[in-house]
């Protein structure tokens, strides 16, 4: 199983091959004039984010998928581990937003629901957007719990509206999937206000 450290390693190789095939592909192309061409210059690297793409999805990802969707805990873990490298990698998001899915199904013990949150409150002081985003809020609209909407309320947004979007996002998410945390809020609030 990789480690946290080898899944930043491999993710960081597909970005950096990606940038190096997208910027020797834009040279190309502005130097000789037509995609074609410009294809049949960057071959080689294409070929390396190939290379890099296989080894991390065919060889590391892929087989993790059928003990994942069978609950296996070791395949839940090892794709958390995944989820928690915060490198944005060529096709991760998708493959992100896909397992952020697939958790909803699945069994957690009390460990990863905590790892998850707190990818989920990384993700909301984050100012960066990713496309899983949307589908690790529909996650916490079932594993969040009031601590964790203290903790996003809590969270300091007044330096980057991006943040502050993310933040009020991730809160009207689960406040509206979650009738029984909407009135431990509504409660909350009046407690305090009085």
């Amino acid at each position: 199983m990789p480690s946290k450290e080898r899944y930043r390693e491999l993710l960081e190789g597909v970005r950096d091959a990606h940038a190096e095939h997208r910027r020797a592909y834009q040279k190309a192309r502005s130097e000789l004039g037509t995609n074609r061409k410009a294809h049949e210059v960057t071959r080689e690297q294409l070929k390396t984010l190939n290379t890099k793409l296989n080894l991390f999805y065919e060889t590391v990802l892929g087989p993790l998928a059928e003990p994942f969707l069978a609950g296996d805990c070791a395949a839940i873990e090892e794709v958390l581990n995944f989820l928690e490298v915060d490198v944005p990698a060529f096709r991760t998001g998708y493959s992100k937003e896909w397992y952020y899915r697939k958790l909803k199904a699945l069994k957690l013990n009390s460990n990863q629901v905590e790892r998850l949150r707190e990818i989920a409150i990384n993700r909301v002081v984050s100012a960066e957007y990713r496309r899983e985003d949307s589908e690790l809020r529909r996650l916490m609209i079932k594993l969040a719990d009031l601590a964790f909407l203290v903790r996003i309320a809590e969270l300091p947004d007044r330096a980057n509206p991006h943040v502050k979007r993310k933040k009020s996002l991730m809160f009207r998410v689960i406040v509206n999937g979650r009738k029984d945390l909407r009135k431990e809020v509504e409660d909350k609030l009046l407690r305090t206000s009085n």
